[in-house]
């Protein structure tokens, strides 16, 4: 029964992580129209985001941040690096 059990969830899991993989790469080549991170930076995409995406989720669950400021000042940051992104892609399409 357990074995039963394990077995769906380990083929959940699978389909899961293969149908956001794939979402993810045609969401970046249609709306984004270049490659996910992940083709750039291996260890950014597979070691860093998951501890963005822990320090985002304790934050807005609990309010956590490692000092003081810090979720202010990675926002300053985050938010340049848009606005310079959405700048070339207009430079890009102009």
């Amino acid at each position: 029964m357990i074995s039963c059990i394990l077995k769906l969830l380990n083929e959940v899991v699978l389909a899961s992580q293969l149908i956001c993989w794939t979402a993810q790469f045609i969401g970046h080549g249609v709306f984004e129209k270049r490659a996910p991170a992940l083709l750039d930076n291996l260890v950014q995409a597979f070691l860093m985001a998951p501890f963005f995406v822990l320090l985002e989720a304790l934050h807005e669950f609990f309010g956590y941040e490692p000092y003081p400021g810090f979720y202010a000042k990675v926002k300053v940051m985050v938010d340049a690096e848009i606005k310079e992104w959405q700048e070339k892609k207009h430079k890009k399409s102009s």
